[in-house]
Protein backbone atom coordinates (compact mmCIF):
# COMPACT_ATOMS: atom_id res chain seq x y z
CA UNK A 1 0.00 0.00 0.00
CA UNK A 2 2.83 2.46 1.63
CA UNK A 3 4.43 1.75 -2.13
CA UNK A 4 1.00 2.26 -4.50
CA UNK A 5 1.29 5.63 -2.91
CA UNK A 6 4.39 6.71 -3.20
CA UNK A 7 4.09 5.75 -6.99
CA UNK A 8 0.81 8.02 -6.94
CA UNK A 9 2.89 10.85 -5.53
CA UNK A 10 5.49 10.91 -7.60
CA UNK A 11 3.92 10.24 -11.15
CA UNK A 12 4.13 13.42 -13.10
CA UNK A 13 1.20 14.05 -15.18
CA UNK A 14 1.98 14.14 -18.35
CA UNK A 15 0.41 17.22 -20.41
CA UNK A 16 -2.37 16.49 -22.66
CA UNK A 17 -0.66 15.93 -26.39
CA UNK A 18 -2.27 16.96 -29.93
CA UNK A 19 -2.60 14.10 -31.50
CA UNK A 20 -4.14 14.31 -34.75
CA UNK A 21 -2.75 11.42 -37.00
CA UNK A 22 -3.58 7.97 -36.26
CA UNK A 23 -0.28 7.11 -35.77
CA UNK A 24 0.43 9.17 -32.43
CA UNK A 25 2.97 10.77 -31.18
CA UNK A 26 6.12 9.41 -30.38
CA UNK A 27 8.56 12.43 -29.14
CA UNK A 28 9.92 12.05 -25.72
CA UNK A 29 8.19 14.72 -23.36
CA UNK A 30 10.05 16.99 -20.95
CA UNK A 31 7.92 15.64 -18.34
CA UNK A 32 10.13 12.38 -18.70
CA UNK A 33 13.07 13.85 -16.92
CA UNK A 34 11.22 13.94 -14.04
CA UNK A 35 8.50 11.14 -14.46
CA UNK A 36 8.98 7.77 -12.19
CA UNK A 37 10.92 5.34 -14.08
CA UNK A 38 8.44 2.54 -15.55
CA UNK A 39 9.52 -0.84 -16.85
CA UNK A 40 7.80 -3.81 -18.89
CA UNK A 41 9.49 -5.61 -16.46
CA UNK A 42 8.38 -4.26 -12.93
CA UNK A 43 4.59 -2.77 -14.62
CA UNK A 44 3.78 -3.38 -17.99
CA UNK A 45 3.69 -6.80 -18.34
CA UNK A 46 1.39 -6.98 -15.43
CA UNK A 47 -0.45 -4.27 -16.78
CA UNK A 48 -0.84 -5.79 -20.33
CA UNK A 49 -1.60 -9.22 -19.10
CA UNK A 50 -4.61 -7.67 -16.85
CA UNK A 51 -5.98 -5.32 -19.43
CA UNK A 52 -5.06 -6.08 -22.97
CA UNK A 53 -4.57 -9.75 -23.35
CA UNK A 54 -8.18 -11.00 -23.26
CA UNK A 55 -8.43 -9.65 -26.36
CA UNK A 56 -4.71 -8.74 -27.69
CA UNK A 57 -2.91 -12.42 -26.90
CA UNK A 58 -1.65 -14.23 -29.99
CA UNK A 59 -3.56 -17.45 -27.85
CA UNK A 60 -6.67 -15.85 -26.89
CA UNK A 61 -10.02 -18.23 -27.52
CA UNK A 62 -12.17 -15.23 -28.20
CA UNK A 63 -10.49 -11.84 -29.06
CA UNK A 64 -14.03 -10.17 -29.63
CA UNK A 65 -13.15 -7.73 -32.89
CA UNK A 66 -9.79 -7.24 -31.84
CA UNK A 67 -7.69 -7.34 -35.13
CA UNK A 68 -5.56 -10.52 -35.63
CA UNK A 69 -2.54 -8.87 -35.91
CA UNK A 70 -2.67 -6.45 -32.78
CA UNK A 71 -1.04 -8.73 -30.49
CA UNK A 72 0.39 -7.64 -26.85
CA UNK A 73 2.51 -10.96 -26.31
CA UNK A 74 5.79 -9.49 -25.47
CA UNK A 75 7.26 -6.03 -24.80
CA UNK A 76 8.18 -5.97 -28.58
CA UNK A 77 5.14 -6.45 -29.31
CA UNK A 78 3.94 -3.60 -27.66
CA UNK A 79 6.81 -1.32 -28.56
CA UNK A 80 5.87 -1.97 -32.20
CA UNK A 81 1.70 -1.03 -31.39
CA UNK A 82 2.67 1.81 -28.85
CA UNK A 83 1.66 4.96 -30.34
CA UNK A 84 -1.98 3.44 -31.31
CA UNK A 85 -2.08 2.08 -27.65
CA UNK A 86 -1.50 5.46 -26.26
CA UNK A 87 -4.19 6.85 -28.76
CA UNK A 88 -6.33 4.25 -27.83
CA UNK A 89 -6.09 4.11 -23.93
CA UNK A 90 -4.72 7.70 -23.06
CA UNK A 91 -5.96 10.14 -25.60
CA UNK A 92 -9.33 8.31 -26.94
CA UNK A 93 -10.31 6.57 -23.88
CA UNK A 94 -11.59 3.75 -25.86
CA UNK A 95 -9.52 0.81 -24.59
CA UNK A 96 -9.78 -1.77 -23.17
CA UNK A 97 -13.85 -0.90 -24.65
CA UNK A 98 -14.80 -2.14 -20.74
CA UNK A 99 -12.89 0.59 -18.98
CA UNK A 100 -11.65 -0.33 -15.43
CA UNK A 101 -8.27 1.41 -15.63
CA UNK A 102 -8.08 3.90 -12.94
CA UNK A 103 -6.08 7.39 -13.05
CA UNK A 104 -2.46 6.26 -11.59
CA UNK A 105 -2.51 3.58 -14.24
CA UNK A 106 -3.24 5.71 -17.27
CA UNK A 107 -0.27 7.91 -16.30
CA UNK A 108 1.91 4.62 -15.14
CA UNK A 109 0.97 3.55 -18.98
CA UNK A 110 2.11 6.62 -20.78
CA UNK A 111 4.86 7.54 -18.85
CA UNK A 112 5.82 3.74 -19.31
CA UNK A 113 5.16 4.39 -23.48
CA UNK A 114 6.53 7.64 -23.95
CA UNK A 115 9.28 7.82 -21.89
CA UNK A 116 11.24 4.39 -21.85
CA UNK A 117 11.78 3.36 -26.00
Amino acid sequence: MIALLWVACTVVSPPVVDDSGVGGDLDRPGWCDTAVEVTWEDWGDGFMRTQCQGCHASQAEERYGAPPEVVFDTEADVIRWRARILVRTVDERTMPPAGGVDEVDLQLLETWLRCSY
